[in-house]
């Protein structure tokens, strides 16, 4: 009875090893948790009616965030995106009584890390705009928080 409970114990324990040494090399945010922030960003953003049309994975890579503190993950990504009803339309340029948070910068972008972020940005009825840029993620709390302020657990 003893070596059966000890055999049990043995199998679960190396089991519950393998899955934590997987997690430790594979449980990194992937293409999911890219699309899910970058469909938060752009309804935040822009507008929530929007058709990714092409997201590709350029490349990856980890790094330390706060003098190796916190583990980090970039993620490369281009993405092509459709308005079919465009974006702040209140934006439009030639608008009679246009908001005064409107802004005439023409480069789209989710995350900014150079430039501060412009006010809203008008994208005309069926426009595409392609986004080719990084997400970060931090790992906290078991989980890896995205630039969307979300906790994703691959």
């Amino acid at each position: 009875m003893k070596k059966k409970f000890s055999a049990t114990i043995l199998v679960l324990s190396l089991l519950s090893a393998n899955t934590a040494l997987a997690c430790l090399m594979g449980c990194r945010p992937g293409e999911t948790e890219t699309r899910n922030v970058i469909d938060h960003l752009i309804a935040k953003r822009f507008d929530p009616s929007f058709d990714v049309l092409s997201l590709e994975t350029k490349r990856t890579a980890d790094f330390d965030m706060i003098v190796g503190e916190i583990r980090g993950y970039e993620i490369f990504f281009k993405a092509s995106v459709k308005f079919p009803k465009g974006a702040n339309l209140d934006c439009t340029p030639d608008a009679p009584h246009r908001a005064v948070d409107c802004s005439e910068d023409r480069y789209f972008s989710l995350i900014r890390d150079t430039r501060p972020i412009p006010g809203r940005q008008f994208i005309e009825p069926g426009g595409v705009r392609t986004f080719d840029e990084d997400l970060r993620f931090a790992e906290l709390k078991g989980a890896w928080r995205g630039p969307d302020g979300e906790y994703y657990k691959p």
